[in-house]
């Protein structure tokens, strides 16, 4: 993890980048002699071991991955391989080396891996979602052998249909889950599962269809009517969702579905006193606060200004790059975009999104991005006003820094982002690596950044707080909390960056 401190040193502490980073595929041996590498120099790059013994040449294979010399890490592990095929560290060792280094046929390397753990599924699980986020689709045939076995795993489900959706499976990206409950018609936690998939995919009124077909298993049940709300609030059915409302009790998801359906009904001042009981049980509830932010706003409370801030708490930079390291960087995040259609339970619409954590690789374009925008968040945070422990956002003012989640989203001919907001940052971004010229239109603005614009589901006329033009090398940052899309725009490549910045202790 990348650590930028507020204050006027802000020191960068670089990720380790050490096997347990990667995932439970990657558990190893401690005590590993990390010079031990430096000894024995002699192993060959065709798989020859010389003269060491195995025992010395999984010692020195682990000791090259730990100092981060992966190519000479591979050959290592592929001649301990050579000499034991069937060592569990190696098959390991293999796997984590093949998807660091995003190697063709990795997914080949985690299934040699994965079958030393069939007596664990759930150890397997996770190291299938490690493999996920390295090589994203190419390890859809993973997903699938596992749930072959394990039809029940409701988390490989989810991943599995957002593999399949971004693979251009088009409706058959849920077929696992049918197949699934075709065996298992009444597993409750895979039917609420596939409903939440649905409703991630926007197929309201299917999973509608699908829970009210299954009702009966449901007998006041708490979760099952809290999903069936939330799916009414989004088709827009707010009288039904309000009768369900009646009947739940104040906790802060009841209360925080009463808020959103308040607003829907043209109620801000009521929606407002709902949505302040669930931040005042759960502060950092960013859910809450983007629709408070929205109730506040039509009611014009005095709060509002607090929240937004004045001046507001969003503004934009240029990073001190040129076009040509721009262009580099454009490159190799084209490498990097594999998938044929958006993912699922995002906000991308028409375009695409890498895997995994954009930032935890070590390109040299990916280190000369992160260091330009690491010097122009410590710019901003230092003019961000005092520290305010009631505050979402200002209540971290002092606090150090952390990249956490960070992505690419790239559209070529059209598209556009809807609006959300991220709960995984308390200051999030969008940096543009190249737009077309067909977006410096001040009047049509298409590709826009809109902040604070209200989702389409909640029927409100709300003009955005602010707007950006999308520039190359133009950086915007914004709290996490204020819900944010794009304007539609045809004609041309528009590809992002964008992160999320967590708080992490000083110390």
């Amino acid at each position: 993890m990348r650590v930028l401190s507020p204050n006027s040193d802000w020191r960068h502490i670089e990720q380790s980048e050490g096997p347990g980073n990667s995932g439970p595929f990657f558990l190893v041996k401690a005590q590993v002699d990390s010079v031990g590498s430096t000894i024995h120099s002699d192993v060959m790059s065709n798989g020859k071991s010389g003269t060491m013994s195995f025992a010395e040449l999984e010692n020195r294979a682990l000791g090259l991955e730990q100092e981060h010399r992966l190519e000479e890490a591979r050959d290592a592990f592929d001649a301990g391989l050579q000499m034991w095929p069937a060592s569990q560290s190696m098959a390991e060792g293999r796997a984590r080396i093949a998807l660091r280094l995003r190697e063709d046929g990795a997914a080949d390397h985690c299934a040699r891996a994965l079958a030393f753990r069939d007596d664990d599924p759930e150890l397997q699980a996770q190291m299938l979602l490690t493999a996920a986020g390295e090589i994203g689709r190419e390890a859809i045939p993973l997903f699938k052998s596992f749930l072959d076995r394990h039809p029940e795993n409701v988390l490989v489900q989810e991943v599995l249909a957002d593999l399949q959706a971004q693979a251009g499976a088009g409706e058959g990206f849920l077929d696992a889950y049918t197949a699934a409950l075709a065996s298992q018609p009444q597993n409750k936690a895979l039917l609420m599962s596939y409903w939440e998939t649905l409703s991630r995919s926007r197929r309201y009124s299917q999973a509608i269809e699908s829970m009210d077909a299954n009702r009966h298993l449901f007998e006041n049940d708490r979760k099952f009517a809290i999903q069936e709300i939330s799916l009414l609030n989004y088709l827009g059915l707010s009288g039904r969702a309000s009768s369900l409302l009646e009947t739940l009790d104040e906790q802060p998801d009841a209360q925080l579905a009463r808020g959103m359906n308040r607003l829907q009904l043209g109620k801000p001042d009521e929606a407002a006193k709902f949505l302040e009981s669930v931040v005042e049980q759960q502060a950092d509830n960013f859910e809450a606060w983007s629709l408070l932010e929205i109730a506040w706003r039509i009611v014009g409370d005095a709060r509002h200004k607090w929240l937004i801030g004045q001046p507001p708490l969003y503004g934009a930079c240029q990073i001190d790059l040129g076009a040509e390291q721009l262009a580099e960087i454009a490159e190799m995040l084209r490498g990097m975009h594999h998938a044929s259609a958006q993912p699922i339970g995002q906000s991308v619409r028409g375009g695409t999104q890498t895997p995994g954590q954009l930032f935890e690789r070590t390109d040299p374009e990916m280190k000369m991005l992160t260091a330009a925008l690491a010097f122009e968040i410590r710019q901003f945070v230092r003019a961000l006003p005092p520290a305010d422990p009631g505050h979402p956002l200002l209540k971290h003012r002092d606090m150090g820094m952390a990249f956490g989640p960070s992505w690419s989203v790239r559209f070529t001919g059209s598209g556009h982002h809807a609006a959300h907001f991220h709960p995984g940052g308390i200051l999030s971004s969008a940096c543009y690596i190249c737009v077309p010229e067909t977006l410096a239109d001040e009047q049509e603005k298409p590709g826009w950044l809109e902040i604070g614009r209200p989702p389409v589901e909640l029927g409100l006329d709300l003009e955005p707080l602010a707007t950006f033009e999308p520039r190359p090398g133009r950086l915007i940052l914004f709290p996490s909390l204020l819900l944010h899309g794009t304007r539609s725009f045809s004609g041309g490549e528009r590809m992002s960056v964008a992160f999320d910045l967590v708080p992490v202790p000083m110390n």
